[in-house]
């Protein structure tokens, strides 16, 4: 286990990303800041210091780099596990990248591979709002904290420990084929749901029919089932 922590630094995915050959798979590396943390499509990661779990794991592991179309989905899973471990209701998985707690966001992921001939790595980026209280800047969705879900502090360090022993247990059971679907289903946030979605740059209105099997959504778009991949989607809720 190795395990790395900055008191500051620009993004934990961009230190990985840039030093992934000096380091051990499953590598974990956490901040209590950054300056450029990011979510999907480049949006920003703002985050009080020192109040929340800011942390990216590398993964270099073959048959787990073969499966990374599953991570994101996982990730968000093993985050789940342990906020129901610690007392939260009402969570569930808005697929394929984020965890939310009364339909709000508590969790965002961001999976990055570092490629050249083939993909060398994979890195997970996970921010996960523990002890921040107050959330000032507009949000797309409105975000909460484990704090403000229970109502008291959370021992950082100790909650680190155990997301990341959950997250490495997670992953070797994916990389042995465990099959996570039938756990992961039960907490599909978008299943059944109208919401507008871009997809190839239009704005549509689509049923999202679920989370299948192989992890990608199933949609009705223009009276049409279609399956989308992470990437293709965005959703505006």
């Amino acid at each position: 286990m190795k395990l790395i922590h900055f008191d500051v630094i620009a993004s934990t995915n961009t230190f990985l990303k840039d030093n992934y050959q000096n380091y051990q798979n499953f590598t974990f590396v956490s901040a209590d800041e950054q300056t450029a943390g990011k979510g999907r499509e480049n949006r920003r990661w703002s985050s009080e210091k020192g109040k929340n779990l800011l942390f990216s794991v590398l993964i270099k592991d073959k048959k787990l780099i073969e499966k990374y179309k599953t991570l994101s989905i996982i990730s968000g899973y093993s985050v789940l596990e342990v906020l129901k471990e610690y007392g939260l209701n009402n969570i569930s998985l808005k697929w394929p990248n984020d965890v939310y707690a009364d339909d709000k966001k508590i969790c965002g992921i961001l999976l990055e591979a570092v490629s050249k001939q083939t993909v060398e790595c994979l890195i997970v980026g996970i921010g996960i709002n523990v002890n921040q209280k107050n959330f000032d800047k507009e949000y797309t969705v409105m975000p909460t904290s484990i704090r403000n879900q229970l109502n008291s502090c959370i021992d950082l360090e100790k909650f680190k420990t155990d997301i990341y022993s959950k997250l490495t247990h997670n992953f070797k059971l994916v990389a042995e084929d465990y099959d996570f679907y039938n756990q992961i289903k039960q907490y599909d946030y978008l299943k059944d749901k109208e919401v507008f979605a871009l997809i190839s740059n239009k704005k549509k209105l689509v049923k999202v029919l679920g989370i299948n099997s192989d992890y990608s959504l199933g949609v009705i778009a223009d009276n049409k089932k279609i399956n989308l991949e992470t990437g293709q989607i965005s959703f505006s809720l």
